[in-house]
């Protein structure tokens, strides 16, 4: 036969378990709402992320651009004559001033005859650089530093 104390502890039992099912729930409930907040920061971090990628290749393309013109003004400055500086005409060269394009170089004559070697000359020592214009680095930071009233700041 059933007694008491098994009904007791049977309720003990059931009690525990719907407030296991409950905070269960609440948790389950918690845990979507997260989620849903979660996939929207996803989309949002999508969309940050092309937008950063378009504004790199737009900084690509902007490089690029500087890359021809920078191109372009040395083409013009090698290919410009130089002119008077008062007058803007052009400056006529001395006759024979000509550049002149090298000569294609003969092979019969740029092969050399074998040498035997010969051994290596010593090169003199430099002059030591005398201690008055010896700089301590740290010191010519630090003057600098003093001098405009700003700390540096190295970047690379």
């Amino acid at each position: 036969m059933v007694t008491l104390e098994q009904i007791k502890l049977l309720e003990s039992k059931i009690t525990r378990a719907i407030d296991v099912v409950t905070r269960l729930n609440e948790e389950n409930a918690r845990l979507k709402k997260r989620n849903g907040e979660l996939e929207e920061l996803a989309e949002k971090l999508k969309g940050e992320k092309t937008r950063i990628e378009e504004g790199i290749v737009s900084a690509l393309d902007r490089l690029n651009q500087f890359e021809d013109v920078i191109e372009r003004s040395l083409d013009s400055v090698k290919n410009a004559k130089p002119q008077d500086k008062n007058t803007g005409a052009p400056l006529r060269q001395p006759a024979g001033s000509e550049r002149q394009q090298p000569a294609e170089p003969d092979t019969a004559a740029s092969v050399q005859p074998a040498v035997p070697a010969q051994p290596e000359r010593a090169r003199p020592e430099p002059a030591p650089i005398p201690q008055a214009y010896l700089v301590d680095e740290e010191e010519a930071e630090s003057a600098e530093d003093e001098d405009t009233g700003e700390a540096e700041l190295d970047i690379f």
